[in-house]
């Protein structure tokens, strides 16, 4: 049976960085920081929260480095400690609305035009509201394997689930951004009648 967890360039980097390489930190933090800036954007969906929670989580990534088991796969520990940080500033998040008074539950805002939004390269703020749209897990599990391209074993362990319920949570958010983007965009519910 194959390893589901192949070596990764990125625990290669890290036993780099733990044996003491002097250009080992620049090279991992190079390689590290999108990767841990997209999850958050995926799982925030704010660009000023994910680009402060990735570099935290850069600083406790490095702090914890020499915790990490390498008998065991990187990319589910860093994911795991990332979505950890990510659940946490979103109960923070949601903690201080509802101090503030401010309703639980956000509000979206109105879909652009998708014509406009397509000519105006807005269609990251279509991903943002579609995504807005999941569960916490739901957006969690679909940035993982979707958007991040992990595999499914990756995402699950990440997570700390059941691959079955990683799937589970797939199926979930594709049917709920499917009906999203549908109401949203017209053309996809209706095909191609043309």
């Amino acid at each position: 049976m194959a390893d589901p967890f192949p070596p990764a360039p990125e625990a290669e980097l890290v036993l780099a960085l733990l044996a003491g390489d002097p250009g080992a930190l620049d090279r991992w933090y190079r390689a590290e920081f999108p990767v841990v800036w997209r999850l958050a954007l995926g799982v925030l969906l704010d660009a000023e929260e994910a680009e402060d929670l990735a570099q935290e989580a850069m600083l406790k990534l490095h702090d914890r480095l020499s915790a990490w088991d390498s008998a065991r796969p990187y990319r589910p520990w860093r994911n795991t400690l990332v979505l950890n940080l990510c659940r946490d500033r979103l109960r923070r998040r949601d903690a201080r609305r509802r101090a503030e008074g401010e309703a639980a539950e956000r509000e979206l805002r109105p879909a652009p035009d998708p014509a406009a939004a397509l000519e105006q390269g807005e269609t990251r703020e279509l991903l943002q509201l579609a995504l807005a749209a999941l569960t916490p897990r739901e957006r969690e599990a679909f940035v993982l394997r979707e958007l991040e391209g992990c595999s499914s074993e990756e995402a699950a362990a990440a997570m700390e689930i059941e691959v079955g319920s990683l799937r589970s949570l797939l199926t979930l958010a594709r049917r709920r951004l499917r009906a999203f983007l549908e109401r949203r965009v017209p053309e996809l519910a209706g095909g191609e009648n043309d």
